[in-house]
């Protein structure tokens, strides 16, 4: 084991080991996802999809900020070992908050998932699991092991493909087995990482110089988490919440196979948000370093130049989608797929506003605004929320609520940011 402290690593090889593991990892996930497809008939698969997207709402969405506060504390001074005790208790407390969401929205979730008790209880067990994950994952970024961390991210996009194709091979047509397929791939590539990232965790920690520091608990991390909670909620709800509305609809219509369709586009068509949303934590260290030495400038020229490239993205990606994505669907999931050029449009200025979104809030997490990162989150499921309830049509109204959503979410959040930084100006002339 190397004695290397954290820190001494270069941030730019750092977050591109990270890039790059995001980057493969994405890519085995997409193959996976079709695989799915091919596997399963457009109503089965509209039951995986409700079940990916919740695992993401209940996952992903209930277990970020687990990852973002040990990757902001690791790196301080202090006791690593309270801090990790506090972290494993607060993974129990967001594990039953994840399970009891689950149960106030049993209604609508049994309908999105077809009444199929097995899927419902793979997607308890997730909750479970999904705390290990984080744990794992926000220790390796907390002690700069990000070459690691792309590794076991590429280790379970590997074990999903590997174990659907297992499923896929002994003739599984039920979606039920896919999902368990999925549960048994994160516990496999995360679990029995943690005991090592932990040991190496508190054998790199660093004494605390001057006067002492309270001891981490459980109560105080997961209260620093709440605000970032709210907003991962919100995040991953615009996100990954609407497909599930659609298939619960479509469902009490008659429309399910539509609803199918529609979920594996809008899966292939926000694959680019698989590769920018799990960067969040990677990129926050570097964003605080350029605010704390008064570099503000600099960020927002980023933030500039990012737009431009979005708004050229949007210029070349919008017609193609258009005219080729209906054939790229078809020719990816199988010709029960088909979808409009209209439809696949829509979603892809939704995920080209959702990467803005995703990125300018960023910017007030490295602020330590994490009010403001909740704020920017709320406004845009509200938009999309009000949106899917005027829209008629169920496909329609889930394409235009995500791009509305996302919309209305990056321009509260840069409008937050902008007041913010003109009352900073105010003051520091004052």
């Amino acid at each position: 084991m190397s004695d290397r402290a954290p820190g001494n690593v270069g941030a730019k090889r750092l977050v591109g080991a990270a890039g790059l593991g995001v980057l493969v990892s994405g890519l085995v996930v997409n193959v996976y996802l079709a695989v799915v497809a091919r596997a399963l008939p457009p109503a089965e698969y509209a039951t995986f999809g409700s079940f990916w997207a919740l695992a993401l709402v209940l996952g992903f969405g209930a277990f970020l900020p687990l990852e973002q506060e040990l990757a902001r504390r690791l790196p301080l001074p202090g006791d690593r070992r309270a801090l990790l005790r506090a972290a494993s208790g607060a993974a129990a407390v967001l594990a039953g908050i994840a399970l009891v969401v689950l149960g106030a929205a049993l209604p609508v979730v049994s309908r999105a998932l077809e009444d199929n008790v097995s899927v419902l209880v793979a997607l308890a067990a997730l909750c479970v699991v999904s705390g290990g994950q984080f744990l794992v994952r926000g220790t390796l970024i907390g002690t700069d092991r990000l070459v690691r961390h792309a590794a076991v991210m590429v280790l379970d996009a590997v074990l999903r493909l590997g174990l659907a194709v297992a499923v896929f091979v002994v003739g599984g047509e039920d979606a039920a087995a896919f999902c368990w397929a999925l549960v048994a791939a994160i516990a496999l590539a995360h679990v029995p990482q943690l005991p090592g990232a932990w040991r190496r965790a508190v054998a790199w920690g660093r004494p605390v110089v001057g006067r002492p520091v309270p001891a981490p608990t459980t109560r105080g991390l997961t209260r620093a988490a709440l605000p970032l909670l709210v907003g991962s909620a919100c995040a991953q709800l615009l996100l990954n919440g609407l497909p599930v509305l659609v298939v619960a609809q479509a469902a009490d219509g008659q429309e399910i196979a539509a609803a199918g369709v529609f979920v594996a586009a809008f899966t292939l068509a926000k694959a680019p948000l698989s590769m920018v949303v799990p960067l969040q934590s990677a990129v926050v260290p570097t964003l605080t370093r350029l605010i704390a030495q008064g570099r503000r400038r600099e960020v927002l020229v980023l933030l500039v130049k990012g737009a431009a490239v979005l708004v050229g993205l949007a210029a070349v990606a919008v017609p193609l989608a258009w005219w080729i994505g209906p054939a790229i669907v078809t020719l990816i999931f199988g010709p029960d797929y088909t979808i409009g050029g209209l439809d696949l449009a829509l979603i892809i200025c939704g995920v080209l506003a959702h990467i803005g979104l995703v990125v300018i809030t960023q910017v007030h997490v490295a602020r330590g605004r994490h009010v403001d990162v909740a704020l920017s989150w709320m406004a845009g499921l509200a938009g999309a929320g009000l949106t899917f309830w005027l829209v008629p049509g169920v496909i329609l109204s889930g394409e235009v609520a995500f791009l509305v959503g996302s919309v209305v979410g990056a321009a509260a959040s840069s409008t937050i940011l902008a007041v913010s930084r003109r009352r900073s100006t105010r003051e520091d002339t004052l």
